[in-house]
């Protein structure tokens, strides 16, 4: 059966009913992804393994029993989540070669779901970066518009979806790492309310954990209040099977195909530009999505300011929160860290504790007033970032202007500051031809309901 790029719920349907074999899908992942060796998507493969694991689902169907809901699904694991067996180096080279004795509880429920994990995917050191590159894997490359970046830090998790090896998968995002590297290569991508999922198995972990027997997730206050794993993927629908696998009982939010009624949804919108520079096509094109379903919603507000006081705390927070977990991580092998990234890590830990709690308070005033929103509004939408996919570089040109790493991701650091559940979805291109996508959000703990109206607007869209 030829599966050329079908989503994951096409996938698992097709091994479910017996039309395709896991181990035939597997077999044309690893097919697309010897036919790209030049991606630089993988800190390590594992096709041995997954044609074990194959097998697995082959058998259990042959027997009756339910290979799951992601049955024979190519799963794909960023190299900051460890998988027991196979690498866990975090884009270090400080941790060229270390291995995992531990599975981190997302990725084994997606096991039991079916699903079969193909490898371990490329992240800049840290997962600190706007592009993925790393000692350990290079650079990865855009599988869909060469000459621009597949983003970070979750772009070896994005290169390797769009690139059709594989269907499923699961990156971190801690302030838009899951949502621009899929704007970047055009595909959609989930950050859950945190605390949604587990997010045990993480690194650094608490201590400076590294995949062994302590699986603690990270301490850091803000880091630990808004880091998650979550899904990217082909279609909306995958990201809410996903999402329903990894929290457990925690998501319940199975909609009607479709998503829910967009007349009952209020939504409020802006263009981003009070979070950072925003091109005029991008300004341009969030007004004319919100001009054309206007229609089709229940009402529908124009709020500029949306999040600016959110993303100025978060800026001022991020640095001064202690990364005591990466200090102790970096610890004796600081020769082999990025000096930049070294640099940040000590600057935290040396941060003064009256300028820290004076951040944190500044910040839980700062969410509280602009979730305020949400009282009127069901839905918020905003750019990705003020442009598509940078330059490999990690330049991005906003009408003349270049702008360079965190600075592209301020409209993704101020959802991140708020809590909130948010979709990222490819609705439009760039006059170079790249995909704009906008942030569907909705309330903290309304994961169902931007998951419900981002698959109508996914539908709108097309």
């Amino acid at each position: 059966m030829g599966t050329a790029l079908k989503d994951a719920t096409a996938l698992a349907s097709a091994v479910r009913s017996g039309e395709a074999s896991a181990e035939d899908v597997i077999a044309e992942s690893r097919a697309r992804a010897t036919a790209a060796p030049t991606l630089c998507a993988f800190v390590q493969e594992d096709w041995d393994g997954a044609a074990v694991a194959a097998e697995e689902v082959d058998r259990r169907r042959a027997c009756g029993e339910d290979p799951g809901p992601l049955a024979g699904v190519p799963l794909s694991v960023k190299d900051v989540i460890a998988v027991a067996g196979l690498q866990l180096t975090g884009g270090s080279a400080a941790y060229a070669g270390n291995i995992a004795s531990f599975t981190a509880t997302g990725v084994r429920r997606l096991q039991d779901a079916g699903a079969v994990v193909v490898g371990k995917t490329n992240c800049p050191e840290f997962a600190f970066g706007a592009v993925t590159e790393s000692a350990v894997a290079g650079r990865t490359l855009n599988p869909r518009f060469p000459g621009a970046t597949a983003g970070g830090s979750s772009g070896g998790e994005a290169a390797a979806v769009a690139a059709g090896i594989s269907a499923l998968g699961l990156g971190t995002d801690y302030g838009g790492s899951l949502r621009w590297p899929a704007q970047c290569v055009g595909i959609t991508a989930l950050r859950p309310t945190p605390g949604t999922v587990p997010d045990r198995g993480i690194v650094p972990g608490a201590g400076g954990w590294f995949g062994g027997a302590n699986q603690a997730p990270p301490a850091a206050r803000l880091q630990a209040a808004t880091q998650v794993i979550g899904p990217l993927a082909r279609s909306v629908r995958d990201l809410r099977t996903a999402l329903a696998v990894l929290s457990g009982a925690r998501f319940r939010g199975q909609a009607s195909p479709g998503g829910a009624d967009p007349h009952n949804v209020a939504v409020a919108w802006s263009d981003g530009s009070a979070l950072g520079p925003v091109r005029r096509e991008v300004s341009a094109m969030i007004s004319l999505l919100a001009d054309q379903i206007a229609p089709e919603v229940r009402t529908l507000t124009h709020v500029p300011d949306l999040f600016a006081g959110s993303l100025a705390a978060y800026n001022r927070l991020r640095p001064l929160d202690p990364m005591i977990d990466h200090a102790a991580a970096v610890a004796g092998r600081e020769h082999l860290v990025l000096r930049a990234n070294l640099d940040a890590i000590h600057r935290s830990v040396r941060a003064g504790a009256r300028e820290l709690e004076a951040a944190m308070a500044e910040s839980v005033k700062a969410k509280r007033r602009d979730l305020a929103v949400f009282d009127t509004a069901d839905i918020v939408l905003l750019p990705v970032a003020g442009g598509p996919a940078c330059d490999v570089s990690g330049k991005l040109d906003i009408d003349g202007r270049s702008i360079f790493g965190w600075d592209i991701m301020g409209q993704c650091r101020a959802v991140t500051m708020v809590g909130a559940p948010v979709v990222s979805l490819p609705v439009a291109m760039s006059s170079e031809g790249l995909p704009l996508s906008v942030q569907v959000v909705a309330r903290p703990g309304a994961d169902g309901l931007a998951l419900d109206f981002a698959e109508w607007l996914e539908g709108f869209t097309r």
